[in-house]
Parts: C-alpha cells; structure tokens; sequence
C-alpha cells in the first residue's frame, strides 16, 4: 500500500527502481494508480529525483523484460518527470552506506540521494531491506526510509 499522506510535506522524493518498475509492468495496481494520480502528473507539487544508476537499472530490467525499445520509450517519457541528479555528489554516502550494510549499491545510492535532498525515500518491500537495517541506515545517515507494497 502507497499511503500518500506520508509524503504531503515533502515536495521531493526518491522513488526506488522497484517502484517505476511496478508501475510500468503490464499489471494494473493500487500503486500505479496512485503514482499517477498524484506523482506522475502535471498537477503534482512533487519533485521526483533519481541517479543515473536508477536509470540504468530501468532500462536494463525493462529491456529484459519487454524489449529494447519499449524500455528506451519508459526513459524517454520518466525524463519529464524525474530529475536525474549526478552520482558524484552521491557516491560517498553511498560508500559508506555499501560499507555497512548489504544492500544493493543502487539502493545505497537512492538512500544518498534521499539524505542529499533531505527527502524520504520509497522502496518496494526488499529482502535485504529489513526493519533492523532500514532503522540503523535512517538513524546513522540521517534518512527516511520507506517501504510499500
């Protein structure tokens, strides 16, 4: 469940590769439904940020999935909607972030960005992703971590 009132007070967020996977998957569901009645619309207040690992992880699950063009087609319409920042300003939360706990690099960087940004930060429900680690890297990287499903 995607509960938006969460994020009323936030006019950014990071949204994880999950999430935009979901959302552009054959399969009608509660979170696209939401995503693009209040992120993924003209009339939304809210600035998504994404890395360009994000992106790469995108299009190389998307590619996997449905094919070359139809990924570079989701890439080309997420642009409006996403502003990418550049990892180098990233990396180093994210290094310390990888150091630390075993989650996916990409993960980390989506946590950098959020701490970067100050802004929560949404994950689909992820095995490594577990109460006890999203509560240390919150706590000790001043983040906000949350998990939908």
């Amino acid at each position: 469940m995607f509960d938006i009132e969460l994020f009323k007070d936030h006019n950014d967020i990071v949204l994880d590769a999950g999430i935009y996977i979901k959302y552009f998957g054959p399969k009608k569901n509660e979170l696209k439904r939401t995503l693009r009645e209040h992120l993924f619309s003209e009339k939304s207040d809210t600035t998504l940020h994404g890395h360009y690992l994000l992106k790469s992880e995108i299009y190389y699950i998307m590619c996997r999935k449905i094919g070359k063009d139809k990924a570079e087609k989701i890439l080309d319409e997420i642009k409006e909607f996403i502003n990418f920042i550049n990892g180098e300003f990233l990396y180093h939360i994210a290094s310390q972030i990888k150091c630390r706990f075993p989650i996916a690099l990409s993960d980390c960087f989506s946590i950098s960005l959020s701490h970067f940004k100050n802004c929560p930060v949404i994950f689909l429900k992820e095995k490594e992703l577990n109460e006890k680690i999203i509560k240390k890297i919150n706590e000790e990287f001043n983040t906000k971590i949350y998990i939908v499903s």
